[in-house]
């Protein structure tokens, strides 16, 4: 496989421990595991300069075994991305490796790609450091938890901005951490996020804040009451015999708006809508016309 800039890199910094690297049609997948994974005890095993460092190790298939495999799959991707002279475009991190990959993924120049979280109790000093310090261009997924009823996590999350941002499992985020994020589209489930709080998104949008957004659905806690919601905010009302259709790249499917609440943003103009799903609804759900 040659050098260039056109090798796609991802890191699978889960359970599995693998790297691919891809270049048009050409996959080389490779696995990172340790030595007591190995079923039959190796014959021999051999040592190899990595980054620096003589690390025993035995090749099986696409398969590295080595003692350790979460400092292996580090130093093994950045000893690949020297060699390609590249960058990782996707990684998937998961709970045994949170701990360590977020520090030097973000070292990059480059922004990442893809970049998806699935753990549970991450440490939030660490996901502070990601969230503050990591450029993300194209898709930020979490799918973390906290299994304990304490209070929920401090973690900090400077300016960022992306295409899409999907959280699974939002009861750790506050009002700032969405008002921090600029996306394009944006799926929150199973947030902590109430009436007042989405008031606030919703001026912030108004003053010109998240200036990508074209689509959202927000998972709230408890009912929305749009009234609240839009408290402040200068709207029209529009009737449901009114049906709007508009290709919804949050769903990738063309979809009907019926009635709702039409908001114009002075800055620039634009013009959004706040569906009205119904009082006994949860979901808060604003699309953006251009």
């Amino acid at each position: 496989m040659r050098k260039g800039k056109s090798l796609e890199v991802q890191l699978d910094a889960t359970e599995d421990s693998m790297i691919s690297v891809q270049r048009k049609n050409e996959v080389f997948h490779l696995k990172v595991a340790e030595f007591s994974e190995l079923i039959e005890k190796p014959e021999a095993t051999a040592l190899v300069n990595i980054n620096g460092a003589s690390v025993p190790l035995v090749m099986s298939g696409q398969t590295l075994f080595l003692t350790d495999k979460k400092s292996a799959l580090k130093n093994v991707t950045k000893h690949l991305l020297k060699v390609f002279r590249c960058q990782i475009q996707k990684a998937d991190i998961g709970d045994s490796c949170s701990s360590y990959i977020p520090t030097w993924v973000i070292e990059q120049q480059d922004p990442i790609d893809t970049l998806c979280i699935n753990a549970k109790n991450p440490s939030a000093s660490d996901l502070s450091h990601l969230f503050t310090k990591a450029k993300v261009s194209d898709k930020l997924t979490c799918t973390f938890e906290y299994t304990s009823e304490g209070p929920r996590p401090a973690i900090k999350m400077g300016k960022m901005s992306m295409k899409r941002f999907d959280n699974d499992s939002s009861s750790w985020m506050t009002a700032e951490h969405l008002l921090n994020l600029n996306f394009e589209i944006g799926l929150l489930s199973e947030t902590s996020f109430r009436n007042r709080d989405m008031n606030r998104f919703l001026k912030h949008w108004m003053a010109g804040g998240c200036n990508r957004l074209q689509e959202v659905c927000i998972e709230m806690q408890g009912f929305i009451k749009y009234g609240e919601v839009l408290r402040g905010i200068d709207h029209e009302l529009i009737t449901r015999d009114e049906v709007k259709e508009y290709y919804s790249k949050l769903y990738e499917d063309t979809m009907e708006i019926r009635g709702g609440f039409q908001v114009r943003r002075k800055s620039d103009g634009k013009v959004a809508r706040l569906l009205d799903n119904g009082t006994s609804s949860e979901y808060f759900s604003f699309v953006v016309f251009e």
